[in-house]
């Protein structure tokens, strides 16, 4: 383990950090049911509490603070807390029993719509009393600039058990082990600010000709699958401080028999699955544009490496929702998304990569209320945001209780009112759709709309077999 030194945040953790305004936060969660029974030493508040502690314990992030740079002129750096105290961050709470699924939707979204103390490490756990059956919910959240979800140390993971006798975390605490940092004398910080300013003026250049270099293969580019204009949606407007949450369940091996059958990939389902949802709720509503939605799909440039930083980027998707059929909507995303990871290989622009390495937390800050303000002055990198998640295939427990689901609540974009994220559990793929309730009122009308659409693409595919056959 290293010496211990002044810990700055990465430019990908800052961009995250600097998202904290007055109408959106920068943390993703999870709402898990768990089924108590399992539990061999009972399950209850202090049962969570312990665990929680004994985990947490292992990654010594989750007790770190930030530490502002003065003015926002520089990126922040990660502290100790010295007043860390795991029960300000393990919350017990409750709905009136029975309590069903819609009344926790509704209490999730309200703790989701809660920003973190950023006095405090950025992260909580509430547990959730009352459930109908006797059972528990876990609701957590982690600021995305502590915990890259694709690195595999998200606090699920490091909760998670293979078995109800709590061996051990799932994801091994080794990687994760880093010196407690020390704070900055500001000395350190005036020398790192003057450098990063430097940095960021070479890095400004370079993400100038990647938006150069994409504006000009979008003006030549004629091939099959490229994503055009993006329309603007009815999602696609001033985003309120408020959050409803709608879930589905989707059959695991319904999704994968699709993808052998048409040979495409589990997300290309995912994102058909999506586009065909949203093209039925805006035609409902008689507000189907001309032009195809286009998701934005968050993609890990990490690699086999791991770590808890952010190392992400994303890919701009067609949804083809301005094609009725639902086989030939699949295979344009499937198209789409093979253009899409290709210009990612060849260094395409991202617009928050830019925003994080180019300014300053202060003027980043700036530059993203602005744009929440003024979400369609200019043009939209996508309508929203589509997430795929991989967890285990096998069952997962919680001190002892199994998890029966893992709906993933996510965050919203300025001029995206909507998110969808699956998380692929066992055999079944979990859907968490986070929303705007003043842009989209009905969002679990739009979460029924998946199971609707896994029906319709299957349909369409028996009858492509029959014709062929």
């Amino acid at each position: 383990m290293a010496p211990s030194t002044p810990h700055q945040l990465s430019d990908g953790d800052a961009v995250f950090l600097s998202m904290e305004t007055a109408r959106s936060s920068g943390h993703v969660g999870a709402l898990m049911v768990l089924d108590p029974s399992t539990a061999p030493e009972g399950f209850d508040f202090d049962r969570v509490v312990e665990h929680v502690t004994a985990r947490v314990g292992l990654i010594p992030r989750f007790g770190w603070k930030v530490q502002e740079v003065p003015l926002g002129l520089d990126r922040p750096y990660w502290v100790e807390d010295p007043d860390f105290e795991i029960r300000d961050h393990v919350i017990r709470t409750a709905i009136p029993a029975p309590g069903t699924r819609r009344e926790l939707n509704a209490l999730a979204a309200r703790l989701h719509a809660q920003p973190l103390d950023p006095t405090r490490p950025l992260w909580q756990v509430w547990c959730i009393e009352g459930l109908e059956g006797g059972k528990f919910a876990l609701y957590m959240k982690t600021h995305h600039c502590l915990v890259d979800g694709s690195g595999g140390a998200g606090l699920s993971e490091v909760l998670a058990d293979l078995s109800p006798r709590s061996e051990g975390p799932i994801a091994g605490a080794d990687a994760y082990q880093e010196a407690a940092p020390v704070a900055p004398r500001r000395f350190d910080v005036l020398t790192r600010a003057v450098r990063n300013g430097i940095d960021r003026r070479v890095k400004t250049v370079g993400h100038a000709r990647r938006g150069l270099a994409s504006l000009w293969r979008g003006s030549r580019e004629e091939r099959e699958g490229a994503v055009g204009d993006v329309p603007v949606l009815p999602f696609n407007d001033v985003v309120s401080r408020d959050r409803v949450l709608g879930t589905a369940v989707l059959d695991l091996e319904r999704v994968r028999s699709l993808k052998k059958r048409f040979d495409v990939t589990v997300n290309d389902v995912v994102l058909a699955l999506s586009g065909s949802a949203v093209r039925r709720w805006l035609r409902e509503r008689d507000a189907l544009p001309a032009d195809a939605a286009v998701a934005m799909c968050p993609v890990s440039t990490r690699g086999d490496a791991r770590g808890l930083g952010n190392e992400i980027s994303s890919m701009s998707v067609s949804l083809a929702t301005d094609i009725a059929d639902p086989v030939a909507r699949l295979r344009a995303i499937h198209a789409s998304s093979i253009v899409a990871k290709e210009t990612v290989e060849a260094g395409s622009f991202d617009v928050l990569a830019a925003v994080g390495e180019c300014m300053a937390p202060a003027l980043a800050r700036l530059a993203l209320m602005g744009a929440e303000s003024a979400p369609t002055a200019v043009p939209l990198p996508g309508n929203f945001v589509v997430s795929n998640v991989r967890s285990a295939p096998m069952p997962l427990y919680l001190a002892g209780a199994r998890i029966e689901t893992m709906i993933p609540l996510s965050l919203l974009q300025a001029g995206m009112g909507l998110n969808v994220t699956v998380i692929s559990y066992c055999d079944r793929i979990d859907v968490g759709i986070v929303a705007d309730p003043q842009l989209v009122p009905d969002v679990q009308e739009l979460a029924s709309d998946f199971e609707r659409a896994l029906d319709e693409l299957e349909l369409a595919a028996e009858g492509v077999a029959h014709r062929a056959a």
